[in-house]
């Protein structure tokens, strides 16, 4: 077998072929493989399996507790079984539960073949779930410990948001990202301020609340970029506030062929009346004053909420998940780092993944804050909903909107509130068999009330059936995890 003259041929355990656990009737020890090793070249032609190698290794390199997920417990027997037979020190075992994030692929060989194809950039890509991944796409250490202290020591199987993790993450960075502010170049309107100032600059503290960050310098002048998305709404006459400047009233309001807005304003430096007025984010348009960057906002990579057993993520590939586009920021966000993270004011945290090389321009990713709505008025390229995992109600929203689509006058669409009711009961049944089959515990009306959380429980799974040789054990097991 080393040698490579038995292909097909193995070495097996002698253990039960009666064990109510299949995969311990004789289990698979050493079996050849004639392929090209990555290290040892072809020096070998047969390898061990990982239950015949983990408990010999385990027990000479001195472990005490093996700390598996709990989809290896049904070989724990054979762990043992090995370690005796071979005259090993016993290692302790202890189970925990797999950690199931929603939308997300956790098998090697799946993430493998996304890198062998090309769509993602490698093993680190920022919408992969190692640990490097989530690193660049703005996750931070201490967020990722909080969260899996807070998952505890339980066995039972959980299906989870990611919004939670993201939520942590946020209010660890939000004191330590700077502020700055940036436009994107194809949602871009003008603000005119005719009586404003020649170019100058001011300054202004990086962070509001963080004065240990220092200050930068802010470029005024009479031209200005605003977002489009907050251009639309604004009326003549009506009173602005332009954020780290002061009001300014509109005087005027151009919309050429193309849609793009052209707004003209008064300042008004004298009046310090900010209540009830549109703050609006803006950044001079002198070239001399702003420069291009890349941002990116990254979705999952496929298009299901679970991997189904014998689904291929080539069947559900979320084609996409990557989204660029330019936008203009402010002079002074050139002093940041590479792994800075920052906040474009009223878009929303990013992390600084790429600084500008030759023609290549700056690229910050896009950090979920582990809500289910946008930070302002300004609207992202992806549903943020949807990338948080909040589709629980979905068809109650569709049905919503459907409604309202239909207008008052209009019979398309209009559904009562019993149809409504009547669809958001449906969706939380389904919900409710995906959680139980998942393992996640129910959590009761009393809890609910309290804002409380599911029960930890480790018998939130039926207990798996002894094996008696027939089928239709599992099958009625089956039924049970379905009611």
């Amino acid at each position: 077998m080393l040698e490579g003259k038995a292909e097909g041929w193995c070495i097996r355990g002698k253990m039960n072929m009666q064990d109510k656990f299949k995969c311990l009737r004789d289990p698979v020890f050493f079996r050849c493989k004639a392929e090209t090793h990555h290290r040892h070249g072809d020096k070998y032609k047969a390898y061990p399996t990982y239950d015949f190698a983990c408990p010999i290794v385990d027990a000479l390199e001195g472990v005490t507790h093996a700390m598996r997920t709990i989809e290896y417990h049904d070989r724990n027997d054979g762990y043992h079984w090995l370690q005796k037979v071979l005259g090993l020190r016993s290692v302790v075992i202890y189970d925990y539960s797999r950690l199931n994030l929603v939308s997300t692929v956790l098998s090697k060989r799946s993430l493998k073949w996304f890198v062998e194809e090309k769509i993602a950039d490698g093993w680190n890509d920022p919408r992969f779930p190692t640990v490097q991944g989530i690193m660049r796409r703005g996750m931070t250490p201490d967020a990722l410990k909080k969260f899996m202290l807070e998952q505890g020591p339980s066995k039972s199987t959980n299906l989870m948001e990611w919004d939670k993790l993201w939520a942590y993450n946020k209010d660890i960075i939000d004191s330590t990202s700077a502020r700055y502010t940036a436009i994107v170049n194809d949602t871009t309107a003008k603000v005119i301020i005719d009586n404003g100032p020649e170019l100058k600059t001011e300054k202004h503290p990086r962070h509001q609340k963080n004065p240990d960050m220092g200050e930068h310098e802010i470029w005024f002048g009479k031209d200005l970029l605003i977002e489009q998305d907050d251009a639309v709404d604004i009326e003549v006459g009506e009173k602005l506030t332009l954020m780290k400047w002061g009001n300014v009233k509109v005087t005027k309001k151009d919309t050429d062929s193309d849609g793009k807005i052209t707004i003209h304003a008064e300042n008004m430096p004298d009046d310090k009346d900010f209540k009830k007025t549109k703050k609006i984010t803006w950044i001079t348009a002198d070239k001399s004053t702003n420069f291009e960057i890349t941002l990116v906002e990254l979705d999952h990579l496929i298009t299901k909420k679970k991997v189904e057993e014998n689904e291929k993520v080539q069947d559900i590939v979320n084609k996409n998940s990557y989204i660029a586009y330019t936008a203009t920021a402010q002079i002074s966000m050139n002093s940041v780092k590479q792994g800075d993270f920052i906040q474009l004011e009223r878009r929303g945290y990013f992390f600084v993944d790429k600084l500008a090389e030759g023609d290549k321009k700056m690229t910050l990713n896009f950090i979920p804050d582990g809500k289910q709505s946008n930070m302002g008025k300004i609207k992202s390229k992806l549903d943020q909903k949807e990338v948080a995992g909040g589709k629980a109600d979905k068809a109650v929203d569709d049905a919503k909107n459907k409604k309202k689509a239909g207008g008052e006058g209009g019979e398309e669409g209009k559904l009562s509130k019993k149809e409504l009711n009547k669809l958001k009961k449906k969706e939380q049944k389904a919900n409710a068999v995906a959680a139980v089959k998942s393992g996640a515990a129910p959590v009761s009306k009393e809890e609910k009330k309290k804002g409380g959380k599911a029960p930890v429980k480790d018998t939130a799974i039926p207990e798996r059936p002894k094996d008696d040789g027939s089928d239709a054990v599992f099958v009625k097991y089956e039924a049970t995890l379905e009611k």
